[in-house]
């Protein structure tokens, strides 16, 4: 098949080396980029959080240290103490239990919020317990905790917290932060499903070409990627082509086949003619002589010269035949009204179809340069084939018609035609599906038709059998050669 020929086996639809490295250096740099902005994100939220953090740390020390150098005052205990930052508190306790290594009894400083008490508490524990100051951070729903609690005597221990609060940007940096999280995993995902959906196409376009390679009815899948889809209807189109390229190839093979046979009669009909017309025409000749004599012959010898010489006639017929299929020389061409030809067939045939109960109905009349004789009996030919393959009571429809330069005869009849898988050899010199056929027939229709730059064609149709002769009215003459060597003595009878 096509794979032999090499039209469609070394083909393949693919991703290219370069293709594939530039797809992948692509997806790699997308998610570089967007990871190595996450990175950055993430780093700035986090330094500015930290440095808030150090701000308020630093803070917190410096306020807890001056509560410290405050405490030797008198009236230390008795003044609230205030702060240089706003929400930050602090103050002074005297707990149970201060030494180093002993209970720790925390009083709960007053206005403290619920949820420093734990973290103050403890800061406070730590720094009597160890005597010495303490710095702890707690991470609060609301923010960042930081507190300091440090010896003071006499005043006992000073305190201080500050709430750091998330700044206000952090949730927009925080969605921005997720979105391009998510945008880094949508490209991702998007070039993974891209460069798949690239190879699958390819892949299943390989597939329908391997099937090509063997079979041109093959299904041609619809890639879902554009581009493959474009190369698919390509591939469509070529193997459409193709196919069509394919039937064109077998029947020029089996014209050429058919030109080959008729070359090989040809060659067997001109030794046949030379080799056997002369013996037959002096036979005839002899037994004419022998008939016309004016001698008085016995019945049975007056019979068996007149059956020799039929038999004779009819072999010089068939010798003229197989000439005219062979070498399908015609007369000079004239202008000549078919319907009229035809009528004048229809007539001649008119009895025969009578004793067949078929009647045959004409229509239309063109002119056209023919060889009305050959025609004649191309027409001989399709009206007795039509006339013989009908029933009885049935009728043939001959119609005479002019569709731009060609000229069209149609012969209809209601016959069973010819089987399908053999409609292929209906013009093939000797072949028949007569019992007492020649098979010469439709090969002599064929061969006058085209020497008149027309055809003869088959089709089957409704239970129809339609045999359409067509002659060009364009074309030019072919060589008109002396018919007497191929009419010999022969009668204008049509051959079936």
């Amino acid at each position: 098949m096509l794979q032999d020929h090499g039209l469609l086996g070394p083909w393949r639809v693919s991703i290219s080396g370069p293709i594939r490295h530039r797809l992948v250096t692509v997806i790699l740099l997308g998610v570089v980029t967007s990871a190595l902005s996450l990175i950055a994100l993430v780093r700035v939220i986090s330094l500015s959080t930290g440095q808030r953090v150090d701000r308020g740390r630093a803070g917190v020390q410096t306020e807890i240290a001056r509560l410290a150098a405050d405490a030797t005052r008198p009236d230390a205990l008795a003044e609230s103490p205030r702060s240089g930052l706003v929400g930050m508190r602090g103050g002074y306790v005297r707990v149970s239990g201060a030494e180093p290594g002993g209970a720790v009894t925390v009083p709960a400083p007053p206005g403290l919020p619920a949820d420093w008490r734990t973290a103050v508490d403890a800061a406070i524990a730590g720094a009597a317990r160890h005597g010495q100051r303490t710095l702890a951070e707690t991470t609060l729903p609301v923010g960042t905790l930081v507190i300091a609690a440090q010896p003071a005597p006499p005043a006992g221990l000073a305190w201080v917290g500050y709430l750091i609060p998330p700044p206000v940007w952090l949730r927009t940096w925080q969605i921005i932060v997720v979105a391009l999280a998510f945008a880094t995993a949508l490209l991702a995902t998007t070039a993974v499903s891209a460069v798949i959906t690239v190879q699958r196409g390819a892949s299943a376009l390989n597939a329908a070409l391997d099937g090509l390679a063997t079979d041109l009815e093959t299904q041609i899948p619809r890639p879902r990627l554009r581009e493959l889809n474009v190369v698919a209807d390509g591939i469509a189109r070529l193997a459409r082509n193709l196919a069509r390229s394919r039937e064109i190839q077998g029947e020029l093979g089996r014209e050429l086949a058919l030109k080959d046979r008729l070359a090989a009669l040809g060659r067997v009909a001109a030794g046949v003619a030379h080799e056997v017309r002369n013996p037959l025409a002096s036979i005839k000749l002899r037994l004419d002589l022998a008939a016309a004599a004016g001698t008085a012959l016995p019945p049975a010898v007056e019979e068996a010269i007149a059956h020799a010489s039929r038999e004779i006639t009819r072999l010089d017929r068939l010798v003229a035949d197989l000439l005219v299929v062979a070498s399908p020389g015609i007369g000079p061409r004239q202008a000549v009204a078919l319907g009229a030809l035809v009528h004048s067939r229809v007539d001649a045939a008119a009895p025969w179809c009578q004793a067949r109960d078929v009647h045959i109905q004409t229509s239309g009349d063109v002119a056209a340069p023919i060889d009305a004789d050959s025609m004649a009996r191309a027409l001989d030919n399709l009206l007795r084939n039509a006339v013989e393959a009908s029933p009885a009571g049935a009728t043939v429809g001959v119609t005479v018609r002019e569709v731009g330069e060609v000229v069209s005869v149609s012969v209809e009849d209601q016959g069973p035609g010819v089987p399908d898988d053999r409609a292929s050899e209906l013009f093939e010199p000797f072949f028949t599906t007569k019992p007492d056929g020649t098979g010469l027939g439709l090969a002599i229709c064929r061969a006058i038709a085209r020497a008149h730059g027309g055809d003869v064609t088959y089709q089957r149709r409704a239970g129809t059998t339609c045999m359409e002769l067509t002659i060009s009215r364009a074309a030019s003459p072919g060589p008109e050669r002396d018919r007497s060597r191929r009419r010999g003595f022969a009668s204008e009878e049509a051959v079936t």
